[in-house]
């Protein structure tokens, strides 16, 4: 309970600092829509497949949370707090948790503000027809990209380079999960067993667990000078 405790306190600090400025959150949903503006137009969004639809979702929402987790460490890095996070009597996993469940967060309200407007941008309508269980989807898919974007902004956030590292280091370790994210929401969409929603469902899930395990156990040695 006391970690629990910790990791409420870590976010609450990341949410207090985040509505001061709230440049993170406005940059991620701007990016989205600017993401999906260019999607429409370049493929002339009344045409659209469903497939090409949802994977220009996903992969605006892939990039819009790029722009978050490159910021994970930056206040305490930049304002030399890191050492100071580190120094607390509490568990480095504690961090890890605290700082991935703020990220997880702020996607996953950037992903529900948007759904809502999608069909400004695409004439589909069949996406919004189970909001339920597209929700669990998100949660799933945007777990996964919080978990281990969390792990790589950790590594990187020390680099000159770390806005152009991150994304070149966890895209190829994310691409599981976008792909069985888009699989998962196309099958919602237009149920067919040729989408196979059981595999992906299952690679997500396992993918999301071991992701949040491994994090577990090398976060501390991730974050030692």
């Amino acid at each position: 309970m006391r970690s629990f405790y910790q990791i409420i306190a870590l976010l609450i600090k990341d949410f207090t600092a985040e509505l001061r400025t709230k440049e993170l959150f406005t940059s991620m949903i701007v990016f989205v829509l600017l993401t999906l503006v260019t999607f429409n137009f370049a493929f002339s969004g009344s045409r659209l497949s469903l497939e090409v639809t949802v994977g220009a979702i996903w992969v605006a929402f892939l990039f819009a949370a790029n722009l978050g987790l490159s910021r994970s460490f930056v206040r305490e890095v930049d304002k030399n707090c890191l050492e100071g996070l580190l120094l607390c009597p509490a568990e480095r996993y504690v961090i890890y948790f605290g700082k991935a469940a703020g990220n997880l967060i702020f996607i996953l309200t950037v992903e529900l503000l948007t759904l809502p407007i999608l069909p400004l941008f695409f004439s589909n309508n069949s996406l919004l027809k189970d909001p339920i269980k597209l929700f669990g989807v998100f949660i799933l898919g945007s777990a996964g990209i919080s978990f281990i974007g969390t792990l790589f902004s950790a590594m990187t956030a020390n680099l000159k380079a770390r806005e152009l590292l991150l994304p070149l280091l966890a895209f190829p370790v994310l691409t599981p999960v976008l792909i069985a994210s888009v699989k998962l929401t196309l099958y919602l969409a237009n149920p067919s067993p040729i989408y196979e929603p059981g595999r992906w469902l299952q690679l997500l899930i396992v993918y999301d667990i071991i992701f949040s395990v491994l994090a577990y156990i090398t976060f501390e040695f991730v974050v030692e000078e």
